[in-house]
């Protein structure tokens, strides 16, 4: 008998039940979190395992779809470039409505952050106000590696027509052979470098120590 009673008592489970209470201001600043994150992060562009530009994704006969266009502030032509044959002084309207682009051709690259440290932490003002915040930190012993990173030519562009009728962005203008301007991600085909009038390439490492603290100000003076 009681080695039935024994068994029927093990064999019962026990209900146990908690509820939740609210925390205020006084006791959650009593309560330590773990510590923060650190994150890699890497960025490639166009670039092959090696950080080299990547032909098979931009070949020599598709490079306008291997750029950045900016359209900044809805910029668009207003029909004051209207044009006027020199030989009978004829003014020809020109077609408004066209957006003017900001375009970075050839664009590449590869950045690789291999340590950046996501934290939280408090930032107390004169009047002994605190604010939280979040920390991102820096370690000069992790460099950022910037590995070819940059554009070829840079150039400003117009629509052929109103509602991006023949966008901008993609106009395939290039330089000939005899301009004697070859594409530099392209060196062994030949083929002439995108017009612009500007271009970047940057390759290195970075190395910064510190933090950066971003935050909510509504409501104080600073903001």
């Amino acid at each position: 008998m009681y080695k039935y009673l024994i068994l029927c008592l093990l064999t019962c489970s026990a209900t146990v039940t908690a509820g939740l209470e609210s925390l205020d201001d006084g006791e959650l600043h009593h309560v330590e979190a773990q510590a923060g994150a650190d994150i890699a992060l890497k960025l490639t562009l166009n670039h092959t395992a090696n950080a080299v530009f990547d032909t098979s994704v931009c070949p020599a006969n598709q490079l306008e779809y291997c750029r950045l266009g900016i359209s900044l502030n809805n910029r668009y032509h207003d029909g004051s470039l209207d044009t006027i044959d020199a030989t009978t002084g004829v003014r020809t309207p020109s077609t408004t409505g066209r957006k003017e682009w900001l375009v970075f051709k050839g664009i590449q690259g590869t950045i690789n952050i291999q340590k950046l440290m996501l934290d939280a932490t408090d930032i107390q003002f004169s009047d002994n106000s605190v604010k939280a915040a979040i920390q991102l930190g820096f370690d000069e012993n992790f460099p950022i590696h910037i590995r070819n990173f940059g554009f070829q030519s840079l150039s400003l562009e117009r629509d052929d027509g109103p509602n991006e009728v023949g966008p901008g962005y993609l106009h395939a203008t290039k330089y000939t052979a005899a301009d004697g301007a070859f594409d530099a991600n392209n060196p062994l085909t030949g083929t002439g470098r995108e017009k612009g009038f500007i271009g970047l390439n940057m390759h290195g490492n970075l190395a910064i120590d510190g933090n950066i603290k971003v935050f909510g100000c509504g409501g104080h003076p600073r903001c």
